[in-house]
């Protein structure tokens, strides 16, 4: 990846604390770019009297630095009774807000699907209430197609 002229020389003069024009004060001792660059320079004068940017093309086919992404900030749990919370028991103790608000356990998180614990524990609960329709004596066919359903989605992540 290529650095354009002009945000290498800005980044040059960000180093240096100076503005374009005070760098472009110097130029006029300079004839060549590589006498430029021996000085420290980043202008030049050229035959005809013309101020130049004193870089090569070396310079520029040097990669840039990659700016990296600065992390979100997480959420703060806060602890408070969960009678307003869904689903809540409603008997405000911080360990059933902590179990409610636990990010390690499985979730549906939107445009991922579930995850793959979520998806084994999903099919356990399947499991129970098929084992507790069959010793009522009663076939729960919902049940078993979709356990069946979610076995091929674990074993398809499995892979």
């Amino acid at each position: 990846m290529a650095v354009t002229l002009r945000s290498y020389l800005n980044n040059q003069l960000k180093a240096m604390g100076k503005t374009s024009k005070q760098a472009q004060k110097d130029a006029g001792k300079y004839k060549s770019i590589a006498a430029a660059k021996k000085a420290g320079s980043l202008y030049y004068t050229d035959k005809n009297g013309k101020v130049m940017a004193a870089v090569y093309a070396e310079d520029l086919k040097k990669t840039a630095p990659v700016p990296r992404p600065k992390p979100k900030p997480r959420p703060k749990v806060t602890e408070r009774p969960l009678s307003n919370v869904k689903g809540g028991r409603g008997d405000g103790t911080k360990e059933t807000l902590r179990r409610k608000l636990d990010p390690s356990s499985p979730q549906n998180k939107p445009n991922q699907g579930m995850s793959t614990k979520a998806l084994r524990e999903k099919a356990r609960k399947l499991r129970t209430q098929i084992a507790n329709a069959r010793s009522k004596g009663k076939d729960n066919k919902a049940a078993v197609a979709e356990e069946k359903r979610i076995n091929g989605m674990i074993r398809q992540r499995t892979r």
